[in-house]
């Protein structure tokens, strides 16, 4: 039954869903199509907020952090996923502070989703590079290490993040 009744909501959505969302047979981009002042949106509610209202700093999951690219999308958009509520806010950061120190890199990842409901061109993931890679390499997804050093790292990363990013559309 709960299945029956996420294709009828889907359906519905399909109406209102961004064409600018929709892949329609579009090639994925390589890293080297990013710009540094390119936004990259992502969505947060209510809970990722601390008690100043800022984003707290374990809802940023990173690496293979999804993010919409602002040359396909716009910060409303993060509603329209396969987890996405209407009540999700939207903050953004640069391509620029995404590749702080050369320690990740955004991929333009287009997502086809399983049944097509939610189609999403302006898909990019925030990956991880390794030492001696450049941001114009495209790292695998799912590249995680577990030292100590990486860890020190991707937690200087994610407060760094933090610390640039934009407000573009509150909660509801």
């Amino acid at each position: 039954m709960m299945k029956l009744l996420k294709r009828l909501f889907a359906h519905f959505r399909k109406d209102e869903y961004p064409d600018c969302l929709k892949i329609n047979g579009r090639s994925k981009l390589p890293t080297t199509a990013f710009k540094p002042t390119d936004k990259l949106y992502h969505a947060y509610n209510n809970e990722d907020l601390d008690e100043n209202d800022d984003i707290k700093l374990e809802t940023v999951r990173f690496p293979d952090f999804s993010c919409n690219w602002n040359r396909f999308s716009e910060p409303i958009h993060v509603r329209y996923r396969k987890n996405g509520l209407k009540t999700d806010g939207c903050y953004s950061f640069t391509v620029e502070i995404a590749r702080y120190k050369s320690i990740a890199t955004p991929v333009h990842d287009p997502d086809p989703d399983e049944d097509n409901s939610y189609p999403n061109y302006s898909h990019v993931e925030i990956r991880q590079l390794l030492v001696g890679e450049t941001v114009h390499f495209e790292p695998p997804k799912k590249r995680y290490s577990r030292s100590k050093k990486q860890k020190s790292t991707r937690l200087e990363y994610r407060q760094n993040l933090l610390s640039k990013i934009n407000y573009e559309l509150p909660p509801e």
